[in-house]
């Protein structure tokens, strides 16, 4: 006799499906990477900051003015501590030294606390994305090209300068 394993004890479907009716936005994660970006800035206004069904850190609808296209693009983000409704973030190599600004980590001086850190440069945001959740930068090596950051679970992780990163700790710890 054989045994039902588990896989097959859940089938197709039934209780064992997900909750995704309450999901806000169709993922999370930094603006995509442009020309503006690389070179100068682009500036996006918080419109709103929201709790999603099964996450811990809050939510920020982020709108941003479409470079190609005449209209507004609306990205979500994990919302950082003293981020507020109205607020302007700015992303790119130019963006200020702010909370919630993104810029890569070859412009943020040592000691700088981050989040929504790239792990590759322009995957939009992998690591210390849970809620309290940071990173340290700890140094950084420009004839390298490479940056280390210490990451939540302690250890140290060697990066692409050209990665971003979200200056602050995520909200909600």
């Amino acid at each position: 006799m054989g045994k039902v394993i588990r896989p097959q004890r859940k089938g197709k479907g039934s209780v064992f499906t997900a909750h995704t009716r309450l999901r806000i936005g169709q993922g999370v994660a930094h603006h995509h990477l442009t020309f503006a970006e690389r070179e100068g800035y682009i500036k996006g206004v918080v419109k709103d900051i929201m709790h999603e069904s099964g996450r811990g850190a809050p939510l920020a609808k982020v709108q941003y003015k479409d470079a190609y296209n005449f209209r507004k693009k609306n990205v979500f983000i994990s919302a950082c501590e003293g981020m507020y409704t109205g607020q302007f973030v700015y992303n790119g190599l130019k963006a200020g030294l702010a909370i919630g600004n993104v810029r890569p980590i070859s412009e943020l001086p040592e000691g700088t606390t981050i989040c929504n850190i790239e792990a590759k440069v322009g995957d939009r945001g992998k690591m210390a994305r849970a809620s309290g959740e940071y990173g340290i930068i700890v140094s950084q090596d420009p004839d390298r090209g490479v940056t280390r950051v210490r990451l939540p679970s302690g250890s140290k992780k060697t990066l692409s300068n050209k990665c971003r990163a979200m200056i602050g700790l995520v909200a909600g710890g």
